[in-house]
Protein backbone atom coordinates (compact mmCIF):
# COMPACT_ATOMS: atom_id res chain seq x y z
CA UNK A 1 0.00 0.00 0.00
CA UNK A 2 2.85 2.21 0.93
CA UNK A 3 4.70 1.72 -2.09
CA UNK A 4 1.80 2.43 -4.32
CA UNK A 5 1.33 5.94 -2.96
CA UNK A 6 4.78 6.48 -2.88
CA UNK A 7 4.74 5.85 -6.76
CA UNK A 8 1.60 7.79 -7.23
CA UNK A 9 2.88 10.85 -5.64
CA UNK A 10 6.63 10.41 -7.56
CA UNK A 11 4.14 10.54 -10.99
CA UNK A 12 2.35 13.34 -10.12
CA UNK A 13 5.62 15.23 -8.75
CA UNK A 14 7.06 14.60 -12.09
CA UNK A 15 3.98 15.44 -14.22
CA UNK A 16 3.70 19.10 -11.96
CA UNK A 17 7.98 19.70 -12.85
CA UNK A 18 6.92 19.26 -16.42
CA UNK A 19 4.45 21.99 -16.10
CA UNK A 20 6.70 24.21 -14.98
CA UNK A 21 9.41 23.89 -17.33
CA UNK A 22 6.58 24.26 -20.25
CA UNK A 23 5.36 27.37 -18.38
CA UNK A 24 9.16 29.15 -18.55
CA UNK A 25 9.78 28.02 -22.05
CA UNK A 26 6.48 29.45 -23.11
CA UNK A 27 7.27 32.79 -21.22
CA UNK A 28 10.99 32.63 -22.73
CA UNK A 29 9.09 32.71 -26.20
CA UNK A 30 6.89 35.40 -26.00
CA UNK A 31 9.37 37.36 -24.51
CA UNK A 32 11.92 36.93 -27.23
CA UNK A 33 8.70 37.63 -29.98
CA UNK A 34 7.73 40.95 -28.05
CA UNK A 35 11.33 42.52 -28.00
CA UNK A 36 11.99 41.50 -31.84
CA UNK A 37 8.14 43.11 -32.70
CA UNK A 38 9.01 46.03 -30.09
CA UNK A 39 12.41 46.56 -31.84
CA UNK A 40 10.45 46.77 -34.98
CA UNK A 41 7.84 49.29 -34.67
CA UNK A 42 10.84 51.41 -32.58
CA UNK A 43 12.85 51.50 -36.04
CA UNK A 44 10.03 51.82 -38.41
CA UNK A 45 6.97 54.16 -38.45
CA UNK A 46 3.73 52.65 -37.82
CA UNK A 47 1.08 51.96 -40.50
CA UNK A 48 -1.62 54.01 -41.28
CA UNK A 49 -4.84 51.96 -40.38
CA UNK A 50 -6.57 54.01 -43.28
CA UNK A 51 -4.15 52.82 -45.54
CA UNK A 52 -4.17 48.88 -44.23
CA UNK A 53 -5.07 46.51 -46.95
CA UNK A 54 -7.30 44.71 -44.57
CA UNK A 55 -9.73 46.40 -42.13
CA UNK A 56 -9.88 46.21 -38.62
CA UNK A 57 -12.86 45.44 -36.22
CA UNK A 58 -15.47 47.79 -37.67
CA UNK A 59 -16.80 49.22 -34.46
CA UNK A 60 -13.31 49.97 -32.01
CA UNK A 61 -10.50 49.63 -34.37
CA UNK A 62 -11.24 52.93 -36.04
CA UNK A 63 -13.06 56.53 -35.50
CA UNK A 64 -16.12 57.31 -37.89
CA UNK A 65 -13.11 59.78 -39.63
CA UNK A 66 -11.05 57.03 -40.06
CA UNK A 67 -13.62 54.74 -41.62
CA UNK A 68 -15.00 57.05 -43.80
CA UNK A 69 -11.42 58.01 -45.57
CA UNK A 70 -10.50 54.08 -45.74
CA UNK A 71 -14.17 53.62 -47.29
CA UNK A 72 -12.61 56.23 -50.04
CA UNK A 73 -9.77 54.17 -50.47
CA UNK A 74 -12.19 51.31 -51.37
CA UNK A 75 -13.52 53.17 -54.49
CA UNK A 76 -10.86 55.02 -55.91
CA UNK A 77 -10.86 52.99 -58.79
CA UNK A 78 -14.28 51.93 -59.24
CA UNK A 79 -15.87 51.88 -62.53
CA UNK A 80 -17.74 55.58 -62.20
CA UNK A 81 -16.22 57.33 -59.56
CA UNK A 82 -15.32 60.30 -61.21
CA UNK A 83 -18.38 60.20 -63.22
CA UNK A 84 -20.97 59.82 -60.58
CA UNK A 85 -18.49 61.36 -57.71
CA UNK A 86 -21.10 63.29 -55.90
CA UNK A 87 -23.41 60.36 -55.21
CA UNK A 88 -20.21 57.99 -54.63
CA UNK A 89 -19.72 60.66 -51.97
CA UNK A 90 -23.02 60.74 -50.55
CA UNK A 91 -23.20 56.94 -50.64
CA UNK A 92 -19.88 56.76 -48.44
CA UNK A 93 -21.58 59.20 -46.08
CA UNK A 94 -24.68 56.88 -45.72
CA UNK A 95 -22.04 53.80 -45.03
CA UNK A 96 -20.83 55.91 -42.03
CA UNK A 97 -24.53 56.70 -40.17
CA UNK A 98 -25.48 53.30 -40.72
CA UNK A 99 -22.08 52.62 -39.24
CA UNK A 100 -23.28 54.62 -36.28
CA UNK A 101 -26.77 53.55 -36.22
CA UNK A 102 -25.65 49.95 -35.65
CA UNK A 103 -22.70 50.82 -33.47
CA UNK A 104 -24.41 49.09 -29.81
CA UNK A 105 -25.03 46.05 -32.31
CA UNK A 106 -21.89 44.85 -33.46
CA UNK A 107 -23.49 41.12 -34.75
CA UNK A 108 -26.06 43.28 -36.82
CA UNK A 109 -23.29 45.38 -38.36
CA UNK A 110 -21.21 42.99 -39.24
CA UNK A 111 -24.04 41.15 -40.95
CA UNK A 112 -25.17 44.41 -43.06
CA UNK A 113 -21.45 45.91 -43.60
CA UNK A 114 -20.04 43.11 -46.02
CA UNK A 115 -17.65 44.71 -47.45
CA UNK A 116 -17.51 43.25 -51.29
CA UNK A 117 -21.42 43.09 -51.25
CA UNK A 118 -21.91 46.76 -50.22
CA UNK A 119 -19.07 48.36 -52.75
CA UNK A 120 -21.01 45.67 -55.20
CA UNK A 121 -24.11 47.38 -54.73
CA UNK A 122 -22.46 50.89 -54.64
CA UNK A 123 -20.68 50.63 -57.89
CA UNK A 124 -23.90 48.98 -59.70
CA UNK A 125 -26.71 51.38 -57.95
CA UNK A 126 -24.97 54.06 -58.80
CA UNK A 127 -26.52 55.47 -62.00
CA UNK A 128 -30.14 55.07 -60.76
CA UNK A 129 -29.32 56.39 -57.46
CA UNK A 130 -28.29 59.91 -59.72
CA UNK A 131 -31.08 59.43 -61.43
CA UNK A 132 -33.24 59.36 -58.38
CA UNK A 133 -31.18 62.38 -57.52
CA UNK A 134 -31.84 64.71 -59.78
CA UNK A 135 -35.47 63.78 -60.36
CA UNK A 136 -36.16 64.68 -56.63
CA UNK A 137 -33.76 67.86 -56.91
CA UNK A 138 -35.74 69.10 -59.72
CA UNK A 139 -39.39 68.34 -58.98
CA UNK A 140 -40.95 71.51 -59.28
CA UNK A 141 -43.31 72.52 -56.07
CA UNK A 142 -46.59 72.77 -56.31
CA UNK A 143 -47.82 76.38 -54.60
CA UNK A 144 -51.53 75.47 -55.15
CA UNK A 145 -51.59 72.60 -53.33
CA UNK A 146 -52.20 72.75 -49.90
CA UNK A 147 -51.68 68.87 -48.95
CA UNK A 148 -48.00 68.81 -48.69
CA UNK A 149 -48.25 65.12 -48.59
CA UNK A 150 -49.25 65.21 -52.48
CA UNK A 151 -45.67 66.43 -53.60
CA UNK A 152 -44.19 63.56 -52.28
CA UNK A 153 -42.86 60.72 -54.04
CA UNK A 154 -42.95 57.15 -53.27
CA UNK A 155 -40.37 55.46 -53.78
CA UNK A 156 -41.09 51.19 -54.87
CA UNK A 157 -37.65 49.13 -54.64
CA UNK A 158 -38.58 45.78 -56.32
CA UNK A 159 -36.51 42.73 -55.56
CA UNK A 160 -35.02 44.96 -53.25
CA UNK A 161 -32.67 42.08 -51.40
CA UNK A 162 -31.97 43.42 -47.88
CA UNK A 163 -33.13 46.81 -49.60
CA UNK A 164 -29.22 48.74 -49.51
CA UNK A 165 -30.38 51.07 -53.01
CA UNK A 166 -33.41 52.17 -50.37
CA UNK A 167 -31.00 52.19 -47.36
CA UNK A 168 -28.44 54.48 -49.85
CA UNK A 169 -31.64 56.93 -50.40
CA UNK A 170 -33.02 57.15 -47.21
CA UNK A 171 -29.93 58.85 -46.03
CA UNK A 172 -29.46 60.76 -49.10
CA UNK A 173 -32.83 62.47 -50.34
CA UNK A 174 -34.92 65.04 -48.84
CA UNK A 175 -37.27 63.88 -46.54
CA UNK A 176 -39.66 67.14 -47.32
CA UNK A 177 -40.45 65.45 -51.09
CA UNK A 178 -40.00 61.41 -50.41
CA UNK A 179 -42.93 59.92 -47.85
CA UNK A 180 -41.81 56.32 -47.71
CA UNK A 181 -39.82 53.59 -49.38
CA UNK A 182 -41.48 50.56 -50.11
CA UNK A 183 -39.23 47.15 -50.32
CA UNK A 184 -40.61 44.39 -52.19
CA UNK A 185 -39.08 40.71 -52.24
CA UNK A 186 -40.45 37.46 -52.28
CA UNK A 187 -38.38 36.42 -49.48
CA UNK A 188 -39.25 38.82 -46.37
CA UNK A 189 -42.08 37.74 -44.03
CA UNK A 190 -45.49 39.51 -43.71
CA UNK A 191 -45.22 42.62 -41.63
CA UNK A 192 -48.18 42.24 -38.99
CA UNK A 193 -48.90 45.61 -37.30
CA UNK A 194 -50.54 44.37 -34.75
CA UNK A 195 -48.70 41.33 -33.53
CA UNK A 196 -44.94 40.30 -33.49
CA UNK A 197 -44.06 38.12 -36.66
CA UNK A 198 -41.77 34.82 -36.09
CA UNK A 199 -39.45 34.80 -38.83
CA UNK A 200 -39.27 31.57 -40.52
CA UNK A 201 -35.29 30.19 -41.78
CA UNK A 202 -36.53 30.69 -45.32
CA UNK A 203 -37.39 34.59 -44.76
CA UNK A 204 -34.85 37.09 -45.05
CA UNK A 205 -33.99 38.97 -41.72
CA UNK A 206 -35.21 42.34 -41.19
CA UNK A 207 -33.62 43.04 -37.98
CA UNK A 208 -31.95 46.14 -39.64
CA UNK A 209 -35.35 47.95 -40.47
CA UNK A 210 -37.34 46.70 -37.71
CA UNK A 211 -35.22 44.97 -35.08
CA UNK A 212 -34.84 46.97 -31.57
CA UNK A 213 -32.17 49.69 -31.48
CA UNK A 214 -29.46 49.61 -28.25
CA UNK A 215 -27.06 51.45 -27.49
CA UNK A 216 -23.58 51.42 -27.02
CA UNK A 217 -24.45 49.98 -22.96
CA UNK A 218 -26.32 47.12 -24.40
CA UNK A 219 -29.68 48.74 -23.42
CA UNK A 220 -32.11 48.21 -25.48
CA UNK A 221 -34.09 51.93 -26.88
CA UNK A 222 -36.90 52.42 -29.73
CA UNK A 223 -36.74 50.28 -33.12
CA UNK A 224 -34.44 51.08 -35.63
CA UNK A 225 -37.58 51.41 -37.71
CA UNK A 226 -37.90 55.26 -36.30
CA UNK A 227 -34.09 55.52 -36.67
CA UNK A 228 -34.33 55.84 -40.71
CA UNK A 229 -34.65 59.40 -42.58
CA UNK A 230 -37.29 58.57 -45.01
CA UNK A 231 -39.48 55.40 -43.63
CA UNK A 232 -38.68 52.04 -45.02
CA UNK A 233 -41.45 49.30 -45.51
CA UNK A 234 -41.24 45.97 -46.42
CA UNK A 235 -43.70 44.48 -48.47
CA UNK A 236 -43.75 40.19 -49.20
CA UNK A 237 -44.73 39.96 -52.89
CA UNK A 238 -43.72 37.61 -55.56
CA UNK A 239 -43.64 39.73 -59.17
CA UNK A 240 -43.98 36.06 -60.53
CA UNK A 241 -47.36 35.66 -59.38
CA UNK A 242 -50.40 37.85 -61.06
CA UNK A 243 -52.41 37.72 -57.79
CA UNK A 244 -49.72 39.47 -55.96
CA UNK A 245 -49.50 41.65 -58.35
CA UNK A 246 -53.36 42.14 -58.63
CA UNK A 247 -52.47 43.07 -54.91
CA UNK A 248 -50.08 45.91 -55.17
CA UNK A 249 -52.26 47.46 -57.99
CA UNK A 250 -55.32 47.26 -55.10
CA UNK A 251 -53.11 48.51 -52.11
CA UNK A 252 -50.17 50.20 -53.88
CA UNK A 253 -50.67 51.97 -56.87
CA UNK A 254 -54.58 53.02 -56.43
CA UNK A 255 -53.74 54.80 -52.86
CA UNK A 256 -50.77 56.33 -52.65
CA UNK A 257 -50.94 59.79 -52.92
CA UNK A 258 -48.12 61.66 -54.72
CA UNK A 259 -46.06 60.19 -57.77
CA UNK A 260 -44.62 56.74 -57.37
CA UNK A 261 -41.10 55.87 -58.82
CA UNK A 262 -40.32 51.96 -59.37
CA UNK A 263 -36.80 51.25 -59.06
CA UNK A 264 -35.40 47.57 -60.37
CA UNK A 265 -32.20 47.09 -60.60
CA UNK A 266 -30.76 43.67 -60.53
CA UNK A 267 -33.61 41.93 -61.72
CA UNK A 268 -33.04 38.61 -63.15
CA UNK A 269 -34.93 37.14 -66.47
CA UNK A 270 -38.43 37.53 -67.03
CA UNK A 271 -38.91 39.81 -63.49
CA UNK A 272 -37.29 42.46 -66.04
CA UNK A 273 -41.14 41.76 -67.81
CA UNK A 274 -43.22 42.17 -64.63
CA UNK A 275 -41.33 45.17 -63.90
CA UNK A 276 -42.20 46.70 -67.49
CA UNK A 277 -46.08 45.89 -66.84
CA UNK A 278 -46.12 47.14 -63.69
CA UNK A 279 -45.19 50.73 -65.53
CA UNK A 280 -47.00 50.60 -68.19
CA UNK A 281 -50.16 49.37 -66.32
CA UNK A 282 -49.96 52.14 -63.70
CA UNK A 283 -50.79 55.59 -64.80
CA UNK A 284 -49.87 56.50 -61.16
CA UNK A 285 -46.05 55.83 -61.63
CA UNK A 286 -44.06 58.85 -62.86
CA UNK A 287 -40.83 57.50 -63.15
CA UNK A 288 -38.90 54.36 -63.97
CA UNK A 289 -35.55 52.84 -64.09
CA UNK A 290 -34.60 49.00 -64.87
CA UNK A 291 -31.31 47.30 -64.73
CA UNK A 292 -31.81 44.23 -66.31
CA UNK A 293 -29.41 41.17 -65.49
CA UNK A 294 -29.84 37.34 -65.88
CA UNK A 295 -31.67 36.51 -69.33
CA UNK A 296 -34.19 33.82 -69.44
CA UNK A 297 -34.19 30.63 -69.04
CA UNK A 298 -34.40 28.00 -72.01
CA UNK A 299 -37.76 26.61 -70.76
CA UNK A 300 -39.15 29.44 -72.25
CA UNK A 301 -37.99 28.99 -75.54
CA UNK A 302 -38.66 25.53 -75.64
CA UNK A 303 -41.62 25.61 -75.52
CA UNK A 304 -42.37 28.42 -77.88
CA UNK A 305 -43.21 31.50 -75.94
CA UNK A 306 -43.57 34.77 -77.25
CA UNK A 307 -42.86 37.37 -74.45
CA UNK A 308 -45.23 40.38 -74.62
CA UNK A 309 -45.01 43.60 -73.32
CA UNK A 310 -46.49 47.25 -73.66
CA UNK A 311 -47.24 46.90 -77.52
CA UNK A 312 -44.23 44.78 -78.17
CA UNK A 313 -43.70 41.42 -78.27
CA UNK A 314 -40.43 39.33 -78.91
CA UNK A 315 -39.73 35.56 -79.63
CA UNK A 316 -37.94 33.97 -76.52
CA UNK A 317 -35.51 31.88 -78.95
CA UNK A 318 -33.98 35.34 -79.73
CA UNK A 319 -33.11 36.10 -75.94
CA UNK A 320 -33.52 32.90 -73.81
CA UNK A 321 -29.98 31.75 -72.63
CA UNK A 322 -28.52 28.47 -70.51
CA UNK A 323 -26.74 29.19 -67.03
CA UNK A 324 -27.27 30.56 -64.14
CA UNK A 325 -25.58 32.23 -60.75
CA UNK A 326 -25.54 29.14 -58.07
CA UNK A 327 -23.44 30.87 -54.84
CA UNK A 328 -21.65 33.56 -56.85
CA UNK A 329 -20.41 31.14 -59.73
CA UNK A 330 -21.31 30.93 -63.05
CA UNK A 331 -22.39 27.67 -64.52
CA UNK A 332 -23.00 27.88 -68.30
CA UNK A 333 -21.54 28.78 -71.47
CA UNK A 334 -18.57 31.46 -71.27
CA UNK A 335 -20.57 33.89 -70.38
CA UNK A 336 -18.70 36.94 -73.05
CA UNK A 337 -21.13 34.63 -75.88
CA UNK A 338 -23.66 35.71 -74.17
CA UNK A 339 -23.20 39.33 -74.86
CA UNK A 340 -25.07 39.72 -78.26
CA UNK A 341 -28.06 37.89 -76.19
CA UNK A 342 -28.03 40.50 -73.99
CA UNK A 343 -28.13 43.09 -76.01
CA UNK A 344 -30.73 41.79 -78.16
CA UNK A 345 -33.18 41.17 -75.02
CA UNK A 346 -32.36 45.04 -73.42
CA UNK A 347 -33.75 46.47 -77.00
CA UNK A 348 -36.83 44.73 -75.78
CA UNK A 349 -37.48 45.57 -73.08
CA UNK A 350 -36.63 49.26 -73.65
CA UNK A 351 -39.12 48.80 -76.98
CA UNK A 352 -42.01 47.37 -74.38
CA UNK A 353 -41.99 50.57 -72.05
CA UNK A 354 -45.23 52.31 -73.44
CA UNK A 355 -43.69 55.88 -73.65
CA UNK A 356 -41.77 57.58 -76.22
CA UNK A 357 -42.11 57.88 -80.02
CA UNK A 358 -39.34 58.55 -82.55
CA UNK A 359 -35.98 57.93 -81.59
CA UNK A 360 -32.23 58.73 -81.56
CA UNK A 361 -29.30 56.86 -81.13
CA UNK A 362 -26.11 59.01 -79.84
CA UNK A 363 -22.40 58.19 -79.15
CA UNK A 364 -21.79 58.79 -75.05
CA UNK A 365 -19.01 61.15 -75.66
CA UNK A 366 -17.35 60.10 -71.81
CA UNK A 367 -14.12 58.54 -72.20
CA UNK A 368 -15.20 56.61 -68.63
CA UNK A 369 -18.16 55.14 -70.01
CA UNK A 370 -17.75 55.61 -74.03
CA UNK A 371 -21.21 53.40 -74.51
CA UNK A 372 -24.05 54.44 -76.53
CA UNK A 373 -27.49 56.39 -75.13
CA UNK A 374 -30.72 55.33 -77.57
CA UNK A 375 -33.95 57.61 -76.41
CA UNK A 376 -37.55 58.31 -77.64
CA UNK A 377 -39.90 60.80 -76.46
CA UNK A 378 -43.30 61.95 -77.36
CA UNK A 379 -45.98 63.79 -76.40
CA UNK A 380 -46.42 61.24 -73.22
CA UNK A 381 -42.91 60.75 -72.08
CA UNK A 382 -39.72 60.11 -72.96
CA UNK A 383 -37.29 56.88 -71.97
CA UNK A 384 -33.67 56.69 -72.29
CA UNK A 385 -31.50 52.90 -72.84
CA UNK A 386 -28.15 53.69 -71.51
CA UNK A 387 -24.70 51.79 -71.87
CA UNK A 388 -23.01 52.74 -68.80
CA UNK A 389 -19.30 50.64 -67.92
CA UNK A 390 -19.62 49.74 -64.42
CA UNK A 391 -19.00 45.86 -64.92
CA UNK A 392 -15.78 45.06 -66.29
CA UNK A 393 -13.65 41.67 -65.86
CA UNK A 394 -16.03 39.65 -67.80
CA UNK A 395 -19.40 41.36 -67.05
CA UNK A 396 -21.02 42.63 -69.47
CA UNK A 397 -24.54 43.77 -68.21
CA UNK A 398 -24.14 47.36 -68.46
CA UNK A 399 -27.41 48.58 -69.67
CA UNK A 400 -29.81 50.71 -67.94
CA UNK A 401 -33.50 51.91 -68.84
CA UNK A 402 -35.03 55.05 -67.34
CA UNK A 403 -38.52 56.31 -68.54
CA UNK A 404 -40.43 59.28 -67.55
CA UNK A 405 -44.32 59.87 -67.64
CA UNK A 406 -45.67 63.66 -68.92
CA UNK A 407 -44.66 66.22 -67.94
CA UNK A 408 -41.23 65.31 -67.90
CA UNK A 409 -38.74 66.72 -65.88
CA UNK A 410 -35.51 68.27 -67.97
CA UNK A 411 -33.04 68.29 -66.29
CA UNK A 412 -32.84 65.05 -65.88
CA UNK A 413 -32.79 64.16 -69.60
CA UNK A 414 -30.40 67.02 -70.12
CA UNK A 415 -27.77 64.99 -68.26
Amino acid sequence: MRRRRLITAIFFLSFFLSLLSSADAFIIICTSSRSANQHHYNNASPPSRCQATSLPDLNYGLSDKEFHAWLQSQVQTAPGRNTYASTYDDCLTAIVNWRKRYRGNPSLWKRIFKKDRVMKELIESAPVIEFVKCAIEHQEDDDDDDDANNKKFTIIDLCSGKGYLSMFLSEILPREKVDKFILVDKAWAIANKKTTTELKPHHMNWDHIYGTAVDTDGEEESSYFTTWPIPLYTSKQDLKDSCNQRQMTKHFFSKIDGPIIILAVHLCGTLSLKAIDMFNNNQEVKLFALKPCCLPQMVYANRGDVFRIGQHEFDARDVCSNGQFSKGNWNGPPRWHLQPRFDTWADNLFKGINVGGSSTLEQDGSEEDNGYRVSMSSHDGVKVKDDIVIQVDGGFQNTYIFAEREPITPAIWEN
